[in-house]
């Protein structure tokens, strides 16, 4: 079984003729992504499916990186075995994802919004039982922040993941905080 990838941002394009790659990452400020790391660069759309697919490139290896400019979410690499501006082109719109086990554990009041997917999320309801709102299925992104996929009896809705939302996350369930307007009409 293979081990669970994570999504860290996609590949923008090439940056010179030596293979260089642009790569705009959802957390510039992360320090996963350096030299000697393993990444796995896979055809949008694809997911962090387990196993090598028809458009994952494999694992490829960090040569070197250079740190985003101030207030840039864009990083310039290196990695192994693309050595052209032609490789590089190659790999444009590719997801990047590292293996779950790379990324640092958050600390006790953190979390990763990845981690969150497959569990629950419930309303408190005051004097009764949590109201069920559905299973997050998945992350998505408006452009402007996260949202959380959620599915409800065949409905998705996106719910933020603000804290202003998201109450706690508590024996793997997420509580959440939410107008009755943001959520389906089917439930």
């Amino acid at each position: 079984m293979s081990e669970r990838l994570v999504l860290l941002g996609y590949v923008a394009g090439a940056h010179g003729v030596r293979g260089a790659l642009r790569v705009k990452l959802h957390n510039a400020t992360s320090s996963t992504l350096e030299p000697g790391v393993a990444l796995h660069l896979r055809t949008r759309g694809a997911g962090a499916k387990e196993g090598a697919g028809d458009g994952d490139a494999g694992e490829i290896k960090i040569l070197s990186r250079f740190a985003p400019k101030p207030g840039s979410d864009m990083v310039r690499m290196w990695l192994e075995g693309v050595d052209s501006r032609e490789g590089a082109d190659a790999l444009r719109g590719r997801e990047v994802f590292v293996p779950r086990a790379a990324l640092p554990e958050p600390e006790d009041d953190e979390y990763y919004l990845d981690d969150l997917v497959g569990l629950p999320v419930v309303r408190e309801r005051e004097g009764g039982e949590p109201e069920s709102l559905g299973t997050i299925t998945g992350l998505s992104s408006n452009g402007l922040q996260d949202l959380l996929v959620i599915r409800l009896r065949g409905a998705e809705w996106l719910l933020p993941a603000l804290p202003v939302f998201i109450v706690a996350i508590e024996a793997q369930r997420v509580v959440v905080d939410v107008h009755d307007d943001m959520l389906p009409e089917s439930r």
